[in-house]
């Protein structure tokens, strides 16, 4: 069975974590110029951030490592680069983005709400306008209507600060909920 290497780089998901792991030392040039290895180092520095508390919380509850597993390798299949959209068309060129690199805006939108987790991210583009849908995980005790609410809008001005589409819909979905660690 062949292992999938991210992006032009050689290495694979497994690999990428291994480095991660060691601080990104020694520094790889195959990795490190890579924008799509990039994008998934870039994500798990996010999700470790995001969910060292969860981790640390259900680590005494014995959760499987498959959770976050399972979020690593849709971070890893989301920084593919994808189809070629469309972002102008003129005379004599066609300026292009890759759905890998919108699909990396909107996470990284996403995530910058304090308290949510996103896992998973959807990007469609037809006739000039994008729909995006979001599954998340969120803190307990957030209202989760006013999160949601605000990571659609930190999505829509992500996109509508990158890009001349049509923002359409931005579906959020919160699938679970994790619990902050008592800390005294």
């Amino acid at each position: 069975m062949a292992t999938e290497t991210i992006g032009e780089s050689g290495y694979t998901l497994e690999e990428l974590s291994e480095y991660h792991d060691r601080g990104r030392l020694p520094a790889i040039a195959a990795i490190d110029g890579d924008p799509q290895c990039r994008a998934v180092l870039d994500s798990m520095d996010r999700l470790g951030a995001l969910s060292r508390e969860l981790i640390e919380t259900d680590a005494a509850q014995g959760l499987e490592e498959s959770w976050f597993e399972q979020i690593i390798g849709e971070v890893a299949r989301e920084s593919r680069a994808g189809r070629d959209l469309p972002l102008e068309t003129g005379d004599d060129v066609t300026l292009v983005v890759t759905e890998g690199a919108v699909r990396g805006l909107v996470r990284d939108a996403g995530d910058g709400v304090d308290g949510v987790l996103v896992e998973r991210v959807d990007v469609t583009v037809e006739d000039g306008r994008v729909d995006v849908a979001l599954t998340v995980s969120v803190l307990y005790g957030l209202a989760l209507a006013e999160v949601a609410a605000q990571v659609r809008a930190e999505v829509y001005a992500a996109i509508a600060g990158s890009a001349a589409w049509d923002v359409g819909e931005i579906d959020v979905t919160i699938d679970s909920l994790r619990m902050r660690e008592e800390r005294s």
